[in-house]
């Protein structure tokens, strides 16, 4: 049997190394000073996967060898990825350059997606069923100066191509190309679609309780109201922020779809800003159906790309300023890019079905 004294010396001993073990694995930690793009690796060139709030504590795990990137996550792990060091202030104790050294690129679900949408071309381009859609919805009366628009408040005449009506707009030697187009479908840009409304969701548009009652039919939806009043040529169909599961945006979204290639009118489907739903699935979703579709896809969100929060503010209205195209300031906004881009879209598709 263990002497008394013997064996008090050996609990303390015992006790010393748990509390050493347990301080060694005690995590370094930092809080944000802002907020914070989150990347795959170090460098503003990496993809970004991710926004770290501000004034949150988070995990530090390393820094790469400079030591200008640090390696983090929240105490949950729900959001991890490389950040600027300088916009992180250091708990107790930790100290940038006794941080370990390590070379780890991020990768999930998420990244897979973003990795897909950035090889995907911002500006659409005609496909075969475009072309198919659009000679055939001439021969049924569609008219080729014509567009219309399905969406929500990042739809509204306001801000989304309406400019070019109201003549509000600087195109500047780079982009003095697209004047025909502006010309050709004048009177579409600035007319109020009756698809188009700031309350709308993807699943409202194909819904008659929702359509305008003193431009539609009894048992019309807002669509099928609108098809009716105008016969356009080409659609845009950009709808943002959803509060569902992505599979039920992708039945909507499908419905939607088939409502107006069974009309014969050329989709133009536009990729969205905002990431409420956190994994990319509905961009992700967009760009699926499209190539299987075989329709024009318009990557807006890869236009936003190099802004901060891809040009998004409050998790879903883009940054403002008017579209002046030749003026670098302006054009450091989303929503001059998001009304450049889009009648970029609308030049390509329209040329590439024959049309110009």
């Amino acid at each position: 049997m263990m002497p008394r004294k013997l064996l008090l010396t050996f609990s303390l001993i015992l006790l010393l190394f748990i509390l050493a073990l347990s301080s060694s694995a005690q995590e370094s930690t930092a809080i944000t000073i802002d907020t914070l793009r989150v990347r795959t690796a170090p460098g503003y060139d990496q993809l970004q996967i991710d926004v770290m709030p501000s004034r949150i504590e988070v995990v530090v795990e390393g820094r790469n060898h400079i030591g200008d990137w640090t390696l983090i996550k929240t105490p949950a792990g729900d959001i991890r990825g490389w950040v600027a060091s300088r916009y992180l202030m250091w708990g107790d104790g930790v100290v940038l350059e006794q941080l370990p050294v390590i070379e780890v690129v991020v990768e999930n679900e998420a990244t897979e997606v973003l990795s897909q949408l950035h090889q995907t071309p911002i500006v659409a381009t005609a496909t075969n069923r475009a072309r198919q859609l659009y000679a055939q919805g001439l021969a049924v009366g569609n008219q080729p100066d014509r567009f219309s628009k399905v969406g929500d408040c990042q739809s509204v005449s306001q801000f989304f191509l309406g400019v070019f009506d109201r003549g509000e707009y600087h195109l500047g030697a780079d982009y003095a190309h697209l004047q025909s187009a502006i010309d050709h479908f004048q009177g579409s840009y600035g007319r109020d679609s009756a698809s188009v409304w700031s309350g709308f969701t993807i699943d409202s548009v194909v819904d008659p309780i929702f359509a305008d009652p003193s431009r539609c039919e009894a048992g019309e939806s807002p669509m099928s109201c609108e098809y009716r009043l105008y016969r356009p040529s080409f659609v845009f169909i950009s709808m943002e922020v959803w509060h569902g599961s992505t599979a039920d945006y992708e039945a909507q979204l499908r419905e939607v779809l088939d409502f107006w290639v069974g009309n014969n009118v050329v989709p133009i489907l536009g990729t969205k800003a905002d990431n409420y739903e956190g994994d990319w699935s509905i961009n992700a979703a967009m760009g699926r159906i499209a190539r299987e579709y075989d329709i024009p896809l318009w990557n807006f969100m890869m236009a936003t790309y190099d802004l901060p929060d891809y040009g998004v503010y409050d998790g879903f209205h883009l940054t403002f300023a008017q579209s002046f195209f030749d003026s670098p300031t302006h054009m450091e906004n989303a929503w001059p890019r998001r009304n450049l881009t889009a009648l970029q879209s609308l030049d390509s598709v329209w040329r590439g079905v024959g049309g110009g």
